[in-house]
């Protein structure tokens, strides 16, 4: 059985606003880091930031550089640090090092920490080897519940159905969005968005948005006798001569046309 010291763990921790953890070198010789992220984070490898789902983990390996940071509100996160003499400790479990994985049940590796946590912080007793059972049930778990890194059918079934909920939300109300606020709004770069959007609808996050606002006028102007003005406003235009251009540009009528066509004078 591998030797394993627990320096520290956390369960749910909660950090402020703003949070960010950068470690250059990492910790100590044979030390790692096992970080799940509750809540969705901006994690950095090799230069290069990746914005994660919940339920995201990462496990740095000893002297690699270790930078992530809150996204989009509260930064909620298990983390444990530990040392093991062994370097094949985590290869014994098919566990990739250094690089965003995903797994299926984030609530049981919670579950695990706290137990962690637990005989860690009970000074009363020496729980050294609960300790270690409790980190290497961890990791078996942890390995059953891995994903690859491709996350396939389920992980884009999971992404779709966020993707059509903002769909909707647009739909019921389209003032105010933009490709920047969809993107946070799902979790993800506006560049992937983008490219995840548009494999989904078959349509660019922006042209959708136009036709999503332009429907959204059509519903206004034939059910309600609201001014051009305040239509325009609600379907998030910032002037109505813009409304105008764009609704006559899509439906080949002015507002007021369709209005009149459509049996509201």
């Amino acid at each position: 059985m591998s030797d394993i010291i627990v320096f520290n763990v956390a369960h749910r921790k909660r950090e402020i606003n703003f949070y960010q953890a950068d470690n250059p070198s990492g910790f100590g010789a044979n030390m790692y880091l096992f970080v799940h992220f509750i809540s969705p984070a901006a994690v950095t490898i090799n230069g290069m930031e990746h914005i994660t789902d919940s339920g995201a983990c990462i496990i740095y390996s000893p002297g690699q550089k270790q930078e992530y940071k809150h996204y989009n509100g509260i930064f909620v996160n298990d983390f444990l640090i530990f040392k093991v003499d062994d370097p094949l400790f985590l290869a014994g479990y098919g566990l990739p090092e250094n690089e965003i994985f995903y797994i299926t049940n984030s609530d049981e590796i919670t579950r695990q920490i706290e137990n962690i946590t637990y005989t860690i912080t009970d000074k009363l007793v020496d729980r050294r080897n609960e300790t270690t059972q409790h980190v290497l049930k961890m990791f078996e778990t942890l390995s059953s519940l891995y994903v690859e890194n491709n996350p396939g059918p389920k992980r884009m079934f999971e992404a779709r159905q966020r993707f059509i909920a903002l769909r909707n939300e647009m739909r019921g109300n389209p003032k105010g969005w933009t490709v920047e606020k969809m993107a946070k709004q799902v979790w993800f770069t506006r560049s992937r968005f983008t490219v995840l959007y548009s494999s989904f609808f078959n349509i660019s996050p922006n042209a959708d948005l136009t036709n999503i606002r332009i429907e959204y006028a059509k519903k206004l102007l034939k059910t309600t006798n609201m001014p051009i003005t305040d239509i325009s406003a609600s379907c998030g235009y910032s002037g109505a001569e813009h409304f105008i251009r764009i609704f006559n540009k899509k439906v080949k009528l002015t507002p007021l046309q369709y209005r009149k066509n459509n049996g509201i004078q």
